[in-house]
């Protein structure tokens, strides 16, 4: 009989370590949020984030906005290739730190002058670190092209 106890005794208690390590390994798991400091706006940004930062009315409408309002070079209209432009979406929605990685047209910056304004008009739900709103970097890659 002390055998049979014995073990139940061994058993449940298992099973209680098992249930605190999955709590405890769940709770530092929570919150994956990473960042870096941002040497144009010289402090700290997330890079990664719970909730990621999105434009009023998604992410599909702000690519119809862009696609409707980007003009190529006047006189030009054979451009193909693609603009990356990277910002930081403050916790209040607002826009800074915006940037120009890689333009099609070169050191000219066309196109990704253009998407920038366009994206600071649009109105930003911020990045979320669990509940707390976080200055969150964020890119946007615009890939285009024309006929002739």
């Amino acid at each position: 009989m002390t055998y049979k106890k014995t073990f139940l005794t061994t058993i449940a208690a298992i099973c209680l370590l098992c249930l605190v390590f999955s709590d405890a390994f769940a709770q530092n798991n929570e919150n994956k949020c990473e960042g870096k400091q941002d040497t144009l706006l010289h402090k700290f940004v997330y890079t990664k984030v719970d909730e990621v930062p999105e434009p009023e009315g998604g992410i599909v409408s702000l690519n119809g906005v862009i696609g409707k309002n980007l003009r190529f070079p006047p006189g030009e209209n054979h451009y193909a290739g693609s603009t990356i432009v990277t910002f930081v979406v403050e916790p209040d929605g607002s826009i800074d730190g915006t940037r120009v990685l890689r333009d099609s047209s070169g050191d000219k910056q066309f196109f990704g002058k253009q998407v920038l304004n366009i994206v600071s008009k649009v109105k930003w739900k911020p990045g979320k670190c669990g509940d707390q709103p976080v200055a969150c970097l964020y890119s946007i890659p615009v890939h285009f092209g024309s006929s002739e």
